[in-house]
């Protein structure tokens, strides 16, 4: 199966697309954090997208272990929710506390959905269609990071940081509904 193909197949298109959302807001954590936190911040930005950082590596691990016993397509919701929950609590962005609480959320999240998706979409194919499955993860993955960054940036010079974060919370939580229901093997 090729590419476009694959792009074609709803078992592989919509666990892409609803994996893109949750790629857009990392390209917001890591474009926009530091922009928007209040001056005087010090070492926050960085903390933070350290403990984003450790979280996503950290759950992404633990989403592997527990997917080989249960299955990813259990995660996925789950992963998204909890993704979308730490962007939300961007909409606190004065508080340091919540910050940093935001980004283990999101950074928990967010190593869940990488793993469930990519997961999800191999068991939907047959081996032979491994490299398309990767093209097309990866495709969503770089999609998502960019148009996430260019979009909130957008938004935010409309609405102020806190309700770009409200509202890219909301894009991840409505890219729940493409989650497909069978496999293309």
């Amino acid at each position: 199966m090729g590419v476009l193909a694959g792009l074609r197949a709803p078992a592989l298109h919509r666990p892409a697309l609803a994996f893109s959302a949750t790629a857009m807001a990392a390209g917001v954590v890591v474009t926009f954090l530091p922009l928007a936190l209040p001056r005087g911040s010090g070492g926050l930005a960085a903390l933070a997208l350290f403990v984003q950082a450790v979280g996503s590596t950290l759950s992404r691990w633990w989403a592997g272990r527990f997917g080989d016993r249960h299955g990813p397509a259990v995660l996925f919701v789950p992963g998204m929710v909890t993704a979308a929950a730490g962007i939300l609590a961007l909409v606190l962005i004065d508080r340091p506390a919540a910050v940093l609480a935001a980004m283990a959320l999101f950074g928990a999240g967010f190593g869940v959905t990488q793993n469930a998706s990519m997961t999800l979409m191999l068991n939907r194919v047959a081996p032979s269609a491994y490299g398309t499955v990767s093209a097309i993860w990866n495709l969503a993955y770089d999609a998502g990071i960019g148009v996430g960054a260019f979009g909130f940036g957008v938004v935010a010079a409309r609405t102020g940081y806190p309700p770009a974060f409200a509202v890219t919370a909301a894009v991840m939580l409505a890219a729940l509904v493409l989650r497909p229901a069978r496999p293309v093997r």
